[in-house]
């Protein structure tokens, strides 16, 4: 499958070591490995924009660091009962740290529609059911564009 020319395209050599071009190859398979690599590029400076609020990316890193602690000692989070208590244990520890002062009021963005979707005083677990479903939505889809694209 030849890929669309939207841009001007230049080829380059890398060298790599044999472990990574044989996961590169094996992961890229029809695609190609170029393909691979250019989809894991274009992956990485996306995931650099994506979180650029210090806080957050902060909070990102953090839980990622814990979730390979607790793997390396009890097994994955997502697979091992125990090791999920214990990575959520430790998300429920970083939320205390990071957690603001004051009772939770709702206080809408002016430019969102917030209003529109939530009731004048929503709760935080009804907008949270909205933002999870929406992110369960829409990894549904991704899904399943992603086994239609594998087709």
């Amino acid at each position: 499958m030849k890929r669309e020319k939207t841009m001007e395209m230049f080829q380059s050599a890398v060298r790599l070591p044999k472990n990574l071009h044989d996961q590169l190859k094996k992961a890229g398979g029809e695609r190609g490995m170029g393909e691979e690599i250019r989809r894991r590029l274009e992956a990485s400076f996306q995931a650099e924009k994506t979180h650029a609020d210090p806080t957050t990316r902060e909070l990102l890193e953090a839980i990622s660091r814990m979730a390979d602690e607790a793997s390396l000692f009890y097994g994955h989070w997502s697979e091992d009962a125990f090791a999920f208590e214990v990575l959520k244990e430790c998300v429920n520890m970083l939320w205390a740290y990071y957690q603001p002062k004051g009772e939770p009021t709702a206080k809408p963005n002016p430019d969102s529609a917030a209003d529109i979707l939530f009731s004048p005083e929503p709760s935080p677990k009804e907008v949270s059911q909205a933002i999870v479903y929406g992110w369960q939505n829409d990894r549904a889809k991704r899904a399943f564009a992603q086994r239609e694209k594998t087709r």
